[in-house]
């Protein structure tokens, strides 16, 4: 997620590349960041974040890995340098524990098409971080789509269930149609070429226009149509819909259970 944040933030010129830089441990992934032109390093060590200026600091890693991240960051950070955390279920509660109660912290739950400057972000931050720690970090997530934020810290368990996961279950959704348009006869590029084209449509519509998406798919649905005849196999025993609630409450728990 943090490579599809830095690739859409620099997309956009909101940050040079000269002032951008990155840690990545992987060789493989370090040799591929460096290639694109980025400044990357092996070691948090590597680099010294006070002289170089730095003063936002983007955290982008597996939440099983933010603790020893963290604890090697609380020597470097300076009290004036916000930090930016993208990681899945960790509270603003838990980094200020570890790095101190006076850093300045935002948390963010973006998605992947912010690549591409498609992506949807949701941020939280404290009533008392002032307005233009704010006014900055909506500047750099309004360049890789669109930005909202909550009220609430618990909603972003959700957000992540729904925006922050979500483009997977498009993806699969995307992968089961194709395979089913394979296995019915068609060819695998007019399959992948419908089943995009037909999603992409689609959401557009959604997001166009001001009918329900209920309403928008009765307007599809004809009594005795083909439609009907598939919608009535996806609503049979409301399983399209129970499917879809366990699973988005199963990534809900497990983001409740990264927190601590």
């Amino acid at each position: 997620m943090g490579s599809a944040f830095i690739y859409g933030v620099t997309r956009k010129n909101i940050i040079s590349l000269d002032n951008i830089f990155i840690i990545e441990p992987n060789k493989n992934l370090r040799k591929n960041i460096k290639n694109k032109g980025y400044k990357v390093y092996n070691h948090l060590n590597d680099i010294d974040l006070k002289k170089l200026s730095i003063d936002i600091i983007l955290i982008a890693v597996k939440p099983q890995a933010v603790s020893e991240v963290l604890s090697e960051l609380k020597a470097k950070m300076s009290n004036n340098m916000l930090l930016i955390s993208i990681v899945a279920g960790k509270k603003i509660s838990y980094f200020k524990n570890i790095l101190g109660r006076e850093k300045l912290i935002i948390r963010a739950m973006p998605n992947t098409p912010a690549k591409i400057g498609k992506g949807i972000t949701a941020l939280y931050c404290s009533s008392k971080i002032l307005d233009k720690y704010k006014k900055n970090t909506n500047i750099l997530f309004s360049s890789t789509g669109n930005v909202l934020w909550l009220k609430k810290e618990s909603d972003m368990d959700i957000v992540t269930a729904i925006s922050g996961s979500g483009p997977a279950y498009v993806f699969k959704f995307i992968e089961a149609l194709i395979e089913t348009a394979i296995n019915a006869g068609l060819d695998l590029k007019t399959a992948r070429t419908l089943v995009k084209h037909t999603l992409l449509g689609a959401s557009e519509l959604a997001l166009e226009s001001n009918t329900s998406p209920k309403k928008l798919r009765l307007e599809v649905t004809s009594p005795g149509g083909t439609t009907e005849a598939a919608i009535k196999i996806l609503e049979k025993n409301d399983q399209f819909d129970k499917i879809i609630n366990l699973a988005i409450n199963a990534a809900i728990k497990k983001s409740i259970s990264l927190s601590t």
